[in-house]
């Protein structure tokens, strides 16, 4: 028979879902924000990257209302990206016993790409705000998507450095799985960069490369907010 639990552990083990594990939750939450604002907006839809400032004036008009609920949507969702980073950067400095240098790039990685993505929907906004009347229709749009794919930077920081901790975990007190879910969507952000060279197709700016490179982010958030919530990270 297993002795039981001291209340001490007890409380130490609620105290730390009640942290790691709503952090857990509001990734997940995120990601249901993300897909509603995805299914609204319907961006694989947008204008291509060779429209017209007329064209682009047009669609914002046309869609104005779908425009602003999705960009509050994800708004919401990137918004709990912060609350969701910082419940991975605490179990991350639990695990690794200290402020390690990696876990520094971790942090300023998540917040550096939550700011770009947020920057990029405050563009999205004000295109829709103003519609039709916007002056420069295209130039709002194309701030849109290259801030967006900028974050790419910081975005492979982030899960470089956490795929780096979780293969250096000795203990493996960190998910193996996870580390590789992280690498893939590391070496594959830092391919957004290239859509602000490529000037048609695929992964030229408004191409399907910005809605296809961030999926993996959305499976690392999901795959990670599981670990966390589910208590099987937690040390002994």
């Amino acid at each position: 028979m297993r002795p039981a639990r001291s209340t001490t552990a007890l409380h130490r083990s609620a105290s730390r879902f009640g942290t790691i594990g709503l952090a857990g939750l509001a990734g997940l939450l995120s990601i249901a924000f993300g897909i509603a604002g995805l299914a609204v907006d319907r961006m694989w839809t947008f204008p291509g990257t060779g429209s017209t400032a007329a064209e682009i004036g047009a669609f914002a008009a046309d869609y104005r209302p779908e425009l602003l609920v999705a960009s509050t949507l994800n708004t919401l969702a990137v918004g709990l990206w912060l609350v969701f980073g910082v419940g991975v950067w605490q179990w991350l400095r639990e695990v690794t016993g200290s402020a390690s240098f990696l876990l520094t790039c971790f942090l300023v990685g998540f917040v550096s790409f939550v700011t770009l993505l947020l920057a990029g929907f405050t563009s999205l906004f004000l295109l829709a705000y103003r519609a039709p009347e916007a002056s420069d229709p295209r130039l709002l749009y194309d701030l849109t998507f290259s801030l967006l794919a900028m974050s790419g930077v910081p975005t492979a920081l982030a899960l470089g450095s956490y795929a780096a901790m979780a293969f250096g975990t000795s203990d493996r007190s960190l998910p193996t799985w996870t580390g590789w879910v992280a690498a893939s969507g590391a070496v594959a952000h830092l391919g957004l960069l290239a859509s602000l060279i490529v000037t048609s197709g695929f992964f030229s700016l408004e191409g399907g490369v910005i809605i296809a490179i961030p999926g993996t982010l959305f499976a690392w958030i999901v795959s990670t907010s599981v670990v966390m919530i589910s208590g099987d990270q937690a040390p002994p």
